[in-house]
């Protein structure tokens, strides 16, 4: 059972140093994660949702009930009801991508990759611990990849993470991976940053492979990742080098033009 009062807690972020002590309001909290057990488990009715939350049915009614009536959740027309999230978060997030820096800068580039490589070409931004999907210029080819805004590349096995965790100290990747033991070797993280872009050979996704190239902040630290993916009918071997250039080149470009 969750307690539901306000407490001081410090905040840490896996991918850089900054420490934050606030004071967290556990209501907001609470209301945040039933919209996210919604989005994962909808529709879903208020019993199910207590047992997959573990909370008190009287209390998840107020929060459904607040939720609704601000507009993220929405029932079906059943009796009793069951919930689903509404268009209101992708509202909020198309805001947020076409008002944000990087994503805004990201979108030419994206395009120009797509059209060079044929291939579909995305970015992907660190949240946390999570490598999260969050535009993408998909190919135009008939049989392509195809990838959709919110999902999450797994940091161990996917090109994006692999070119991400290149750039990170040891204990740094291993606090984001999920399954440490399906890293790569230190020696194949430094033949990834010193060629400047990853590889993933069907390992996320069968007959697709992708080739990543890492975005970094001013101080050198990874904050996403530019994607090019495609059927490995068309990415094949002879690709990589001509390929993992553009994406380099094109995650250099998003990074402010630094070369690292």
């Amino acid at each position: 059972m969750y307690h539901y009062v306000i407490v001081s807690i410090t905040c840490r972020y896996t991918l850089g140093v900054v420490h934050i002590s606030v004071k967290t309001l556990g209501t907001l909290a609470r209301g945040l994660r039933v919209i996210e057990a919604i989005a994962e488990h909808q529709p879903i009715g208020l019993t199910e949702l207590s047992r997959v939350l573990e909370e008190d049915k009287s209390a998840l009614q107020r929060t459904l009930a607040t939720l609704h009536d601000s507009g993220w959740i929405r029932p079906l027309p059943d009796s009793p009801p069951r919930w689903e999230v509404s268009v209101k978060p992708l509202v909020v997030a198309g805001r947020a991508l076409t008002s944000s820096p990087l994503p805004t800068r990201a979108r030419p580039l994206l395009g120009s990759l797509r059209d060079a490589t044929d291939e579909t070409a995305h970015l992907a931004l660190v949240d946390g611990s999570a490598i999260v999907v969050v535009d993408v210029a998909e190919g135009k080819q008939i049989v392509r990849t195809t990838l959709q805004a919110g999902q999450v590349h797994p940091p161990e096995t996917s090109a994006a993470g692999r070119a991400i965790c290149a750039r990170l100290a040891p204990d740094a990747r291993t606090a984001i991976a999920p399954d440490p033991a399906m890293l790569l070797s230190d020696e194949d993280y430094t033949q990834i940053r010193a060629r400047g872009w990853s590889l993933c050979e069907g390992a996320v996704q069968p007959g697709s492979t992708s080739i990543a190239a890492a975005v970094l902040d001013p101080d050198g630290s990874p904050i996403g990742a530019i994607i090019v993916s495609g059927p490995d009918t068309r990415l094949t071997p002879d690709r990589y080098a001509e390929i993992g250039a553009l994406v380099r080149d094109t995650a250099a470009e998003l990074s402010g033009g630094r070369r690292h």
